[in-house]
Formats: C-alpha cells, structure tokens, sequence
C-alpha cells in the first residue's frame, strides 16, 4: 500500500515578525508565555531526571537559555505545541519563569521532536525504537522512508524495531536500570535473536550484571558459560562507555568559566591518545 498522509516537509515556514529581520528563511526566536504551551504527548522521550534537570535549571539561570525550544502553533492562535526541547521546557518551569524563547514552525512535530533527540543522543534505545514504530503506525512509511526522515540506514531502523519484540519485562527493567545508559542497542539486538522466553530473560540477567559487550553476548548466547571473566579490554570499554555518556550531558556553559576542568580534559584527552598509540605501536 502507498504510504499516506505523511508529513510533506520538514522545512517549516517560521513566523517574519521577530529578531532578525533580514530574510524571510531565517528562523525567528520570539517569546512564549510558558502557560501558553502544551507538552507534546507523542514525545519520544519518556524518562527525565530530576537530578539533571535541576542541573539544566542551574545552568539556564547562571548563563541563559543557549538553544531555544522549538513550538508549532496549536489549535488556537495563541497557543502553541512543545516540539522540541521538552527538558529545557521544564528546567524553565522549576525556575518559575513566566515565558521561554522559541522557535515557530510548521514542520511535523513528531519527526522535528524524533530528529533533535535522536541527533542529541538524548534518547535510550527503548525510546527511539518506540518512536519509530509510532511514525511507521501512524504515517505507513516504510523502513526506508523513515530512514530518510531521520538521517539513518535502513539497516539501523531495522534493528531498532526490532527491540519493541523483547519482553516487557525486560523492557521496564533497562528503562530502570543503573546500567541502561552502557547497555547498547547491539546488546539488546542480540537477545532479541535469542528463540526463547527463558534464554531472553537468562541472557538479560547476565547482562545486567556485568554489561557485556556483543562478543560477550553472542558468546553467551552460543552456550558459553554463564560466569565469566571480563577481559581487560572489555573491561576498559564498559567504563570508558560510562564515562563517555556522561561527558556527553555536559553542556559548553558547563565548562566555559571552569578553566582548571578544562585544562584537565584535555590532558585526559592526551594522555588517552598516548595510551592508544602504545597500544598499536607503527
């Protein structure tokens, strides 16, 4: 079946009436009244935290608001729909500010808020494999299509659909897991490949413990024993996974004025580049 009633562009035509006032194409940052914005309740994202979102609020009331939202005119003229940027939305709301600076568009909402997630990695596995079954649902495109959309292979739409066939068991558990943010789409990949219920749920449990790798996965997957020793490169790639996605959540105003933080990541960065190098000497 043709697809239907898919979103014609991406490209939404922002409102001429604010800011830079020198071409008709460039995006305009206007204020919105916080009261006068709806949540989106087909954003992707379903898990916010609260330690990080005092933390964004913190940032937003020592340096500004960085990246403005992004919103779409609702059904009344003066309301409008959260589009992107739904953290940010509420770090503003913690800090009791009566408007936010905004960016009007016309383009879908739910492939504008999939895109800016997915683009910022703010979205687990889970989320964006959710998602994209909902864009396949409601607007019929095929694997391909939606790659398109959202800048990815078809091969990777695939294999994130594929996750939405895991058991809801193990799916409430990765969305509450301390791991989740070191447990990769690969991994869960891998279970899904498994034939039964109770090999899913054993592999899962060995991989809750020890965050394997996919090699380890598929080992375990083929029969390997269930206690294992990491080696220490597996070992060093589950912490520097760790270490990775939380340098990932910080923001340039997070160490713009802390020049001692910065001198030493760089000299992380160095020193990790050492370490390579010996590791494959030419």
């Amino acid at each position: 079946m043709k697809p239907k009633n898919k979103p014609s562009s991406l490209r939404g035509k922002l409102r001429p009436d604010v800011f830079f006032g020198t071409s008709a194409d460039l995006p305009r940052i206007i204020e919105i009244d916080l009261d006068k914005i709806r949540q989106n309740p087909d954003q992707p994202r379903k898990m916010f935290n609260a330690e990080t979102l005092r933390e964004l609020a913190s940032s937003i009331e020592k340096h500004g608001l960085i990246q403005p939202i992004t919103v779409k005119r609702d059904e009344g003229e003066d309301s409008f729909l959260l589009v992107a940027g739904e953290r940010r939305y509420r770090a503003h709301m913690l800090l009791e500010r009566g408007t936010i600076p905004a960016i009007v568009t016309e383009g879908n909402p739910e492939e504008i808020s999939l895109i800016e997630n997915i683009q910022r990695e703010d979205l687990n596995a889970l989320e964006t494999a959710e998602a994209l079954q909902q864009m396949i649902e409601r607007y019929r495109y095929t694997q391909e299509e939606l790659g398109k959309v959202i800048g990815k292979a078809q091969n990777t739409v695939s294999e994130f659909l594929k996750l939405n066939s895991l058991p809801q068991l193990i799916k409430e558990e990765y969305r509450t897991s301390d791991n989740s943010a070191v447990i990769t789409k690969s991994v869960l990949v891998e279970i899904t490949r498994v034939k039964t219920l109770e090999e899913q749920l054993h592999l899962w449990e060995t991989v809750k413990k020890g965050g394997l790798t996919v090699r380890l996965t598929r080992s375990q997957k083929a029969g390997a024993p269930t206690s294992y020793t990491k080696s220490p490169i597996d070992q060093s790639l589950f912490a520097g996974r760790k270490f990775l996605r939380k340098l990932a959540e910080l923001r340039a105003e997070d160490i713009s004025s802390d020049h001692v933080a910065a001198t030493e990541l760089l000299a992380l960065r160095r020193q990790l580049d050492a370490i390579i190098d010996n590791l494959w000497p030419e």
